[in-house]
């Protein structure tokens, strides 16, 4: 087996059509916090008439940008299946601490994220996966209920209209559940973090190769959840009003100033916050990056 490259921290994005100069922006914020020690992977769904790739490119010789997989549009299953493609291309070329997961409308406001999950994962070595899992930002419990009925969906009668999809499904959860799965469990899909034992796991099975996830509509998040319980790890929170990762589904769960205040090392999502549109609020992290 090659010796692989050993970088502190990898990052994979996947940008899609319409997210071309928002995913530069968070390329920027990416190179400007995480330690010098990485790479990032992006996976380009923009299509060939932009030149996203090019621009994407010339930031860093750190970002590596792979044509997203055929067969795969749009996002939840589709969107795992460009995900996984980035993880599958990362782990046969390197060694890495701990693989973060970003979308094009998260950010990092803070310099330190990898330390930070490396210590959590050195707590405990079954966690494989953080993020905002059981317990929001504002404290709140995080609702599984929709993920949890597509699950039983998908893996049910109604499921036979795609019997291969169907048949791993139902197989992933019988494992899962030899390791006290909860049915829709996950981390928010706008940024979760791997272990590298984890992601080294789920990749050595193969699992990475799953094409009859493009036909789910679960979404990617639950997807990757399910595959890293699966694999034999657990999820944990990272995303509370005590950690470093701020994360909502829409909208930032903060005013901009006061999660820099509060040191708060990633968010998500950018598009807004009260009558703050996205640019103006990526301008105001940008200035703090000056």
């Amino acid at each position: 087996m090659a010796v692989r490259e050993h970088k502190r921290i990898a990052v994979v994005l996947p940008v899609g059509p319409k997210d071309a100069e928002g995913a530069l922006d968070t390329l920027a914020s990416a190179l400007y916090y995480l330690d010098p020690s990485r790479v990032v992977v992006v996976v380009d769904d923009t299509g060939s008439h932009t030149d996203f790739g090019k621009r994407a490119r010339e930031l860093s010789p750190d970002i590596t940008v792979l044509p997203a997989p055929a067969r795969a549009p749009g996002g939840l299953g589709g969107l795992w299946v460009k995900i996984a493609a980035g993880y599958e291309w990362l782990l046969e070329r390197y060694e890495t601490d701990v693989i973060l997961r970003l979308d094009v409308d998260a950010l990092i406001i803070g310099a330190g994220i990898e330390e930070f999950a490396t210590q959590e994962f050195a707590k405990d070595r079954q966690v494989g996966l953080l993020g905002s899992y059981q317990v929001g930002t504002d404290g709140g419990l995080r609702d599984w209920s929709w993920p949890a009925r597509r699950v039983r969906i998908e893996a049910g009668f109604r499921g036979m209209r795609y019997p291969s999809h169907r048949m791993r499904l139902r197989e992933f959860i019988t494992l899962a559940k030899q390791n006290a799965y909860v049915y829709g469990e996950h981390a928010l899909g706008g940024s979760y973090i791997h272990s590298h034992d984890a992601a080294r796991d789920i990749y050595v099975k193969g699992w990475f190769n799953e094409p009859s996830f493009a036909t789910s509509k679960l979404g990617e998040d639950h997807i990757m959840a399910l595959i890293t319980v699966a694999a034999g790890y657990h999820l944990a929170d990272f995303g509370r009003p005590e950690d470093p990762m701020a994360l909502r589904w829409k909208g930032l769960p903060a005013h901009p100033d006061e999660l820099l205040a509060n040191k708060k090392l990633l968010t998500h999502s950018v598009r807004s916050w009260g009558t703050l549109e996205e640019s103006e609020i990526r301008s105001i992290f940008r200035a703090a990056r000056a």
